[in-house]
């Protein structure tokens, strides 16, 4: 059986907290996540037909997310070429985008079936 070497204090303490960039940047992302307003926001973070923005079906969420996992690989692979185009905030802002449009979704799958029937049963 071999031996481990024995980790330091300091490296168990980081093991256990996560990465220094999900403890400062994870709060921020959950804020933008909540404040998160497709009209407002998408536009400025990713390339959209007129359409889009409005619309809120399963399958229109399922493409804005489609596209948002796209820019946020770009945005990924920019940071860690250090390359001169890459933009903190924009990558904040497409990881918030994006929990927000996972939100969203969540949401309009856990309603259920309604049909106009329904109405009288309390789903709008």
């Amino acid at each position: 059986m071999q031996d481990r070497p024995r980790r330091s204090e300091r490296e168990r303490r980081e093991a256990r907290q996560g990465s220094t960039a999900m403890r400062i940047f994870g709060p921020m992302a959950e804020a933008g996540a909540a404040a998160y307003l497709r009209a407002r926001d998408l536009p400025r973070l990713i390339a959209l037909w007129p359409r889009e923005p409005d619309d809120h079906s399963p399958e229109g969420c399922r493409r804005v997310l489609a596209k948002l996992r796209s820019a946020l690989r770009a945005e990924r692979r920019r940071a860690l070429s250090g390359h001169w185009s890459y933009d903190l905030n924009r990558h904040l802002g497409l990881i918030s985008a994006y929990k927000g449009e996972l939100a969203g979704l969540s949401r309009i799958e856990a309603q259920p079936n309604c049909t106009r029937r329904d109405k009288d049963f309390g789903c709008e």
